[in-house]
């Protein structure tokens, strides 16, 4: 019989045992499928109510051990390991407002978050010094380069879990997953408007729109989602001549991507920086 990994429950607000249950249910399923890779001891559930309970936990973590990092807390879901151990944060609003099988494939790409990256050193990126010379030989503020990094860093192992689902078998749920992540936003449309003027906003607001166009790449490849066309959906703002110049950039990103996850945000950092600055 297959070992899961232990799944430490802790609730923020209302949970009902329902939820609490089918979320232990999928994560379990999620586990035996990908137990030919080597799975975690112990993975903690955070079940948060609501967003700003989320939002208020995430940030009481950050304060107390120093992380700097932004936007996780608009995040469904999200993963880390800075206690030493991989930790899932679930928002149940956000989660429950999914169809059942964008749930499933949220769910499951957040357990093969914390196969692929369940250890401290995944959270903890350090600017790689070409990056850094190439940054600095632009003129690029180094906070915005860290964000940068951020922004890379979670695209990257975004991919990496869709490709280990595909590889899996998960399909119809990693579909369902990928299309919940190209939801058209004011702040987004607000966001480029400001942007599109200065080359450093703009490479700024690409590697925010990364996590959705590199997770979807793997399920593009195998002809089981469009990526063009829900990129042209979420995107519409943009010009058209820009859109496809970002995902040539995309598919260029994941066509160099191997196993080794600092080694893909090395490169998937400096191509951006060479690209678009």
């Amino acid at each position: 019989m297959t070992e899961v990994p232990l799944l430490d429950f802790y609730c923020h607000g209302y949970i009902t045992q329902r939820w609490e249950e089918e979320t232990r249910h999928t994560l379990e399923e999620c586990y035996k499928r990908l137990s030919g890779h080597p799975l975690p001891k112990k993975v903690e559930v955070r079940l948060c109510q609501t967003p700003s309970q989320l939002a208020d936990f995430l940030q009481a973590e950050k304060d107390e051990l120093g992380i700097q990092t932004l936007g996780d807390e608009s995040f469904i879901c999200s993963h880390d390991a800075w206690r030493g151990f991989p930790r899932l944060l679930i928002c149940m609003e956000r989660l429950l407002a999914l169809s059942p099988m964008a749930r499933l494939g949220t769910l499951r790409h957040e357990a093969a978050h914390t196969v692929l990256h369940g250890a401290l050193a995944y959270y903890v990126c350090r600017i790689p010094r070409d990056c850094l010379e190439i940054a600095q030989g632009k003129g690029m503020n180094l906070s915005l380069l860290q964000q940068v990094l951020y922004y890379c860093s979670i695209a990257v192992k975004d991919f990496e879990a869709t490709r280990l689902l595909l590889h899996q078998g998960y399909r119809e749920c990693q579909v369902a997953f990928a299309q919940a992540q190209f939801m058209p936003s004011d702040e987004d449309k607000l966001a480029w408007l400001l942007a599109r003027g200065n080359l450093q906003a703009r490479l700024l607001f690409f590697t925010s729109q990364l996590k959705a166009l590199l997770l979807s790449w793997p399920l593009d490849i195998a002809g089981l989602f469009p990526l063009e066309r829900y990129a042209d959906s979420m995107l519409s703002y943009i010009e058209a001549e820009e859109r496809k110049r970002w995902l040539g950039l995309v598919g260029s990103i994941a066509k160099q991507l191997g196993n080794d996850t600092h080694e893909n945000i090395r490169l998937t950092l400096r191509k951006v920086l060479l690209e678009l600055l």
